[in-house]
C-alpha cells in the first residue's frame, strides 16, 4: 500500500486552493491513474458482475427509512396539492394577479419559495454550527467505512430532499407549468434522485449535503423572484415595489448561481470528488470505495454540466432585463397555453 501511494504522490499530487485548470488536469490525471493497469489494481474485477457484487456489500438503505422516503413523497404531493388548494387560490384571489398565466404559476412559484428555504437555511445550519466540510473539502472522504452511520441530523435532510425530488420528477410532469427546458428539468430531477439514494446508502453523506448547500440557495431566490414578478402587475395596478425586488432578486440570483455552482460546486465538490477522493481512497486504505467513482462523479459532472446549460439562459434572460427592466419574464416559459399543450403531446 506505502509503494502505491509513494507513486500515486511521484505521478501527481492536489491542491487544497484548486482553480479550473487544476479541476481539469487533476481530474484526468486521476482517470488515467485510477484505471491504470499493474499493481493489482483491479485484480480480478468483471464488470457488471464485481460492481454489483460490491455494491450489494457496500451499499446499504434500511427498509423502514425506504418506506419513510415512500410517506413522505406522498406526503409532498398531498400537501402540495392542498397547500395551492386552500392558501394559494385564495392568495391569488386576494392579490388579483392580471395575467392568466401567472395566476398559474404564482403557486407553483409560492410552495418552492418555501420548500427551499427552509431545505437551505438547515443545511447553511448543519455546515456552519455543526460541520466543517465546506472549509476542509480534502478531508470529505476521511473515516469513510461500509459501518459509517448518516448522522441523524444529516439523515433529516437527505430522506426529506431525497424524497422531495421524487415528488418533483411527478410534479414536473403533472403539476407544474411546462416550460422549454422540461425535459432538460426531468434529466436533473433522475441525477439528483440518484445521486442522493446512491450516496445515501454508500455514506458519502459528507459530499450529498454540500451538494444540497450548494443548488438549494439559488432555488430559493430564483422562485421567491418569480413571485415578485408575477405580483408587479396586480388588480390594473402597477407595482413598483415588487419590481424593484424582483430586480435585485435576479441579480442576486446570477451571482449566486455563478459562486455556488460554477465556482464552489466544481472548486471544492467536484475536485474533491474526482482527485482528492482517489488519493484518499488509497492512502486511507479504503479502495474499494474508489470502485464507484466513475459512477458518482458521471453523475457529479452531469450536474455541473446541467448548470452550465441553465447559466446560458440566465445570461440570456439578464441581457434581455437590462436593455428592458419590465421585461422580466421566464424565457424558459411558452408564449401560449397551445404551445404547452402541443409540447405534451410530443413528450
Amino acid at each position: 500500500m506505502t509503494s502505491i501511494i509513494e507513486n500515486y504522490k511521484k505521478d501527481f499530487g492536489y491542491t487544497t486552493n484548486p482553480g479550473y485548470i487544476d479541476l481539469v488536469v487533476g481530474s484526468w490525471k486521476a482517470i488515467l491513474w485510477h484505471y491504470r493497469t499493474g499493481d493489482d489494481n483491479w485484480g480480478n474485477y468483471s464488470f457488471p458482475r464485481t460492481f454489483f457484487d460490491e455494491l450489494n456489500q457496500f451499499y446499504h438503505f434500511p427498509y423502514d427509512e425506504i418506506q419513510t422516503v415512500v410517506y413522505l413523497v406522498i406526503g409532498f404531493t398531498l400537501v402540495r396539492y392542498l397547500f395551492e388548494m386552500f392558501v394559494c387560490k385564495p392568495l391569488v384571489n386576494y392579490l388579483k394577479i392580471d395575467k392568466k398565466s401567472e395566476r398559474k404559476k404564482f403557486p407553483e412559484s409560492f410552495w418552492k419559495t418555501i420548500v427551499y428555504t427552509i431545505f437551505w437555511f438547515y443545511s447553511f445550519y448543519l455546515l456552519t454550527f455543526k460541520y466543517d466540510y465546506f472549509n476542509q473539502p480534502e478531508h470529505l472522504f476521511d473515516g469513510w467505512l461500509n459501518e459509517t452511520q448518516v448522522p441523524f441530523d444529516i439523515k433529516i435532510i437527505y430522506l426529506a430532499e431525497g424524497s422531495f425530488y421524487i415528488h418533483s420528477i411527478y410534479a414536473t410532469i403533472f403539476m407544474d407549468v411546462w416550460r422549454k427546458d422540461f425535459v432538460i428539468m426531468l434529466i436533473h430531477h433522475f441525477v439528483t434522485v440518484t445521486l442522493i439514494v446512491g450516496s445515501y446508502g454508500m455514506r458519502f453523506h459528507r459530499f450529498g449535503l454540500l451538494v444540497l448547500f450548494c443548488h438549494d440557495v439559488n432555488d430559493l431566490l430564483l422562485e421567491f423572484t418569480k413571485c415578485n414578478v408575477y405580483m408587479k402587475n396586480r388588480n390594473g395596478k402597477f407595482y413598483g415595489l415588487h419590481e424593484t425586488i424582483s430586480f435585485i432578486g435576479f441579480a442576486t440570483f446570477t451571482v449566486t448561481w455563478y459562486m455556488f455552482r460554477l465556482y464552489w460546486f466544481p472548486l471544492k465538490i467536484l475536485y474533491a470528488s474526482s482527485v482528492i477522493t482517489c488519493h484518499r481512497a488509497y492512502q486511507l486504505a479504503y479502495k474499494n470505495g474508489a470502485k464507484f467513482y466513475a459512477l458518482f462523479n458521471g453523475l457529479l459532472f452531469t450536474l455541473f454540466l446541467l448548470n452550465v446549460y441553465w447559466f446560458y439562459l440566465i445570461l440570456r434572460m439578464l441581457v434581455r432585463v437590462l436593455k428592458d427592466t419590465n421585461d422580466t419574464d421566464d424565457i424558459r416559459d411558452y408564449d401560449s397555453d397551445a404551445e404547452i399543450e402541443k409540447e405534451k403531446k410530443k413528450n
